[in-house]
């Protein structure tokens, strides 16, 4: 079984020091996921509140939070794709979650395009909110959650694009196995070849 260092650095006490942990290799996708998550539930609220008290400055924010999600999920998307191409995953369930989580991706984006653009029509029309856009933009919101959940069990469940060789705290055990991904195309390669070996 194989054993990852445990973490003991000791506490940074000076920016220099946190400076030189930085290290500019993690993945992009979770952070902009994290702007079209939070500007697309941002939008709900606003538009929600708006609608139920009436402030035109809350629907407002609502719609400009909107137009941002609809803007940076085009970098959410294209990092996203870029992750899949850059973590090999062996065919099973994580690969069917990825699968998963990449389809529902476009049916989202697709979904928010439509919604963005039937607000920006409102906006044009000078036409107040109604129940009906609510509750579509309710559906828009429950879709991004279900598949942030497929994203959050590919990194949390299966270790997708979480580094091999990172180091365990020390209030762990210290002795739990690495995640069982495919750190490369070779490896991923070789394994193949190993198990058409076996089955022969």
């Amino acid at each position: 079984m194989m054993r990852r260092r445990t973490e003991r650095g000791g506490t940074v006490t000076s920016l220099r020091q946190a400076m030189s942990l930085i290290k500019f290799g993690a993945p992009l996708h979770p952070i902009f996921v994290h702007f079209t998550i939070a500007l697309t539930a941002a939008s709900l609220v606003f538009d929600a509140l708006g609608f139920f008290l009436e402030y035109v400055s809350l629907t407002a924010a609502g719609g400009w939070t909107l137009v941002g999600a609809a803007v940076l999920t085009l970098m959410t998307i294209s990092t996203g794709f870029t992750s899949s191409t850059r973590a090999p995953v062996e065919e099973g369930e994580a690969r069917s979650f990825l699968r998963a989580h990449m389809a529902l991706g476009l049916v989202f984006y697709g979904l928010l395009v439509t919604i963005t653009i039937w607000r920006v029509s409102l906006w044009q029309g000078e036409r107040r909110l109604s129940w009906l856009y609510l509750a579509a933009l309710g559906i828009v919101s429950l879709v991004m959650t279900v598949q942030g959940y497929l994203g959050g069990e590919l990194v949390y469940r299966y270790g997708v694009e979480v580094e091999q060789t990172y180091r365990e705290l020390p209030d762990q055990g210290a002795k739990s196995p690495p995640p069982q991904m495919v750190q490369s195309k070779s490896q991923l390669e070789s394994i193949i070849r190993n198990k058409r070996g076996e089955a022969a």
